[in-house]
């Protein structure tokens, strides 16, 4: 894409980690508990604090970054899914202003830890993938440790996942949409649906928690 190139990296930096959790037995019913929550104000089953997301403090991102950041993640995308395996990089501006990526690297099969080049490149927001589908896996929105991971970094996130989904995580609010759903990006040909029950189109980090089951 015109304006947009990839930025060179470097070991030096130390960015954590980003990941995809396994599916437990009880990972549906949560997700079927918290769509009746929601629908019913959330007060009954789950604190107000959750209930109370606050919408206000999101920033959704600029429409000319998702569609740089679309168009870059495709390719990674689909090397994700034959391979199995999560890429990871880094969206960031050069000291001129334009956008830049770094090169999406190669992870493991749940895990994926970017690099940040050494000098000349501000970083905006993560980018990785989820690999391929996997009905063991719960790989169709991001994680707690995700969200955590830009915040610890200061930055946002974008998610691509098996489904073709594109995530984004606003560190600051604490808060993930769904920028389009399956089919947006690349999607596994053995993708199926509602694996996890309904998925939303935005979870606060506390909702994430309660998905996946985490303290």
């Amino acid at each position: 894409m015109k304006g947009f190139r990839s930025a060179p990296w470097s070991p030096l930096s130390d960015p954590a980690p980003r990941h995809r959790p396994a599916r437990s037995p009880a990972l549906r019913r949560r997700i079927a508990l918290l769509a009746i929550a929601v629908g019913a104000g959330a007060g009954a089953l789950f604190p107000a604090s959750i209930a109370a997301a606050a919408p206000a403090a999101l920033r959704p991102p600029p429409a000319g970054e998702v569609a740089a950041v679309r168009a870059h993640l495709a390719p990674a995308q689909m090397r994700s899914i034959e391979t199995d395996r999560e890429y990871c990089g880094y969206l960031g501006s050069l000291p001129d202003g334009r956008l830049a990526f770094t090169e999406m690297l190669r992870g493991r099969r749940n895990t994926c830890t970017p690099r940040l080049p050494r000098t000349g490149f501000t970083p905006i927001a993560s980018m990785h993938t989820h690999g391929a589908y996997d009905p063991t896996v719960s790989a169709e929105f991001p994680t707690v440790q995700d969200m955590d991971s830009d915040r610890r970094e200061g930055v946002n996130g974008y998610v691509a996942t098996p489904g073709g989904r594109l995530w984004y995580i606003d560190s600051s609010a604490e808060v993930v949409i769904q920028i389009c759903g399956p089919g947006c990006l690349p999607q596994d040909r053995n993708f199926r649906d509602g694996d996890d029950g309904p998925t939303r189109n935005r979870y606060s980090r506390d909702e994430l928690r309660i998905l996946e089951g985490t303290n």
